[in-house]
C-alpha cells in the first residue's frame, strides 16, 4: 500500500510538471522566409528554344534586393538560334505568390542575341516583386520532335524584395551588378560569375564560351 501510494505521488508530480512545461512554454514563430522555391535557372526542356538556359544572377536562395541601384541581371546561354528575352516584374506577396488583379509593373521584350548577360533597371517598389525571365520561343518554327507547340520556354522565377528587407543579404551581389553597369558594352569572364553566383557545372559548362557581352537597358 505505500508503494502504490508512493508511486501514484510521484506519477502526480510528473504529471502536474509537464504541465506547468508546456503552458510556460513561448509559442514557437515561425523563422522569416529567406529563400524562394522558384527556380533561378529557366529552359531545360525540349526544343531548341525552350532548351536554352536563361539564368537570374541572384543568390543562392533566389531572393534578392536590388537596393538603392535597382538593377537585376540575365544570363542567356548558348543558342545556334536565338530568340528574343521576355522580362516581367509583377507585384507579390511575401512568399513570390503574384498579384493575379494587378498589372505588371515592368514588362519588356529584349531583341534576341547571343553570349550575353542582360542587366536591367527597374522601377522601385515598396512591395515584394516576382520576377520571370524566359525567351519567346514562338517564332524558332514551332514545334519539338514530339510536336509540341510553345510560346515560351520555362522562365527563370525569383522573388525580388523590397530595400531593407532582413531576408535579402546580398550586398555582394549589388556590387557585382553594379561593377557589371560599369562594364556596359564590354566584356566579362563567365569564371568569376560562376564563383560569385555559386553555379555548379550543370548550369555552366563547357557548352559555353568563357566570356560573355554585357548590354545595358
Amino acid at each position: 500500500m505505500v508503494r502504490f501510494q508512493f508511486f501514484s505521488a510521484v506519477s502526480a508530480s510528473l504529471l502536474s510538471a509537464l504541465l506547468v512545461s508546456v503552458f510556460s512554454s513561448p509559442v514557437l514563430e515561425a523563422a522569416p522566409r529567406n529563400s524562394f522555391p522558384g527556380r533561378r535557372i529557366g529552359g531545360g526542356t525540349r526544343g531548341e528554344c525552350a532548351a536554352r538556359p536563361v539564368v537570374h544572377l541572384v543568390p543562392a536562395s533566389n531572393v534578392f534586393s536590388p537596393g538603392a541601384r535597382k538593377l537585376i541581371a540575365v544570363l542567356e546561354g548558348p543558342s545556334a538560334n536565338p530568340q528574343p528575352l521576355g522580362v516581367t516584374l509583377q507585384s507579390a506577396s511575401a512568399d513570390g505568390i503574384a498579384d493575379s488583379g494587378a498589372g505588371p509593373l515592368m514588362q519588356k521584350q529584349i531583341p534576341a542575341a547571343v553570349n550575353r548577360l542582360v542587366l536591367l533597371s527597374i522601377p522601385a517598389a515598396p512591395v515584394p516583386m516576382l520576377w520571370e525571365s524566359s525567351y519567346r520561343c514562338g517564332t524558332d518554327g514551332g514545334a519539338d520532335e514530339f510536336g509540341f507547340i510553345t510560346s515560351s520556354a520555362p522562365p527563370a522565377r525569383s522573388l525580388l524584395l523590397p530595400d531593407g528587407s532582413p531576408e535579402a543579404q546580398n550586398q555582394r551581389v549589388e556590387m557585382e551588378l553594379a561593377s557589371l553597369k560599369a562594364a556596359c558594352g564590354t566584356s566579362t569572364r563567365l569564371a568569376h560569375l560562376k564563383t560569385v553566383f555559386q553555379f555548379d557545372d550543370d548550369v555552366i559548362n563547357d557548352s559555353w564560351p568563357e566570356q560573355v557581352t554585357v548590354q545595358c537597358f
